[in-house]
């Protein structure tokens, strides 16, 4: 009965620590009956350009003829708590918005963690996995 258990846990252990190696992603389609290509493209631009500051410096690829928007933005994470202040600092990411008559698909990946100059190196996460 101890052999089983043993085997259980140490099972246990592998496939927990075999998980974490996918990249973090988000992908959804989003329909959008009866609205052309151009006017979601509009809308989306309209949108990045509302919620990003500086879209210029967001923006890798702009094409409005294929419907693509691709950009590299950032967003500041912090813990209100004092035992993972080491871990404040900012995420990474790539967007990706694809445009089609009538949807739209929305990709979030390549989510990177850095922390703030001063914390410790190793609280550096670096590629966010699951």
């Amino acid at each position: 009965m101890k052999k089983l258990f043993l085997l259980l846990f140490v099972s246990m252990g592998y496939f927990f620590s075999s998980y974490g190696q996918e990249k973090l992603t988000f992908s959804k389609v989003i329909e959008v009956k009866d609205v052309d290509k151009t006017s979601i493209y509009i809308s989306l631009r309209d949108w990045i350009s509302t919620y990003y500051r500086d879209t210029q410096e967001v923006l890798q690829m702009d094409d409005k003829d294929a419907g693509i928007i691709i950009g590299k933005a950032i967003f500041l994470y912090s813990m209100n708590n004092l035992a993972y202040a080491a871990y404040e600092g900012k995420i990474w990411y790539s967007i990706k918005l694809q445009v089609k008559d009538g949807r739209f698909k929305v990709e979030m990946l390549n989510f990177v963690h850095e922390n703030k100059k001063g914390n410790a190196p190793t609280c550096n996460l670096g590629l966010i996995t699951i």
